[in-house]
């Protein structure tokens, strides 16, 4: 025999997932499309060389995340990649970091002429 109850779960008052009354449920992919990319490499090697020349090493690496820095955010306005923020924290830090490496050499040689 049919059932007749016009239920899609068969039993009075059941109802099954997604049946009358619920939309299209859009699909648990990959997020929305055009949302923001992800960052690029040059971007995220930006700012870990730049954390590196504030705390370890300050006179290569703030270099090198300047150039890297510079050339994410290229790709960025380019619409290349994305992490456009986390370039222009990497070019600042290599910035902060070049800035630091001189004064250290500047006040280095200050007090090695005075001491002659």
């Amino acid at each position: 025999m049919a059932d007749q109850s016009g239920s899609a779960g068969g039993a009075t008052g059941t109802q099954a997932p997604g049946g009358p009354g619920y939309g299209v449920q859009p699909s648990a992919g990959y997020g929305f499309p055009g949302g923001a990319p992800l960052p690029s490499g040059k971007a995220t090697a930006s700012m870990v060389l730049g954390i590196v020349g504030l705390v370890l090493i300050p006179i290569i690496p703030p270099i090198i995340a300047l150039c890297l820095g510079i050339s994410a955010q290229r790709m960025a306005d380019r619409g290349e990649g994305g992490g456009r923020g986390m370039a222009t924290a990497g070019m600042v830090m290599g910035i902060i970091g070049i800035a630091f490496a001189a004064l250290g050499v500047i006040v280095a040689t200050t007090q090695a002429l005075s001491v002659v």
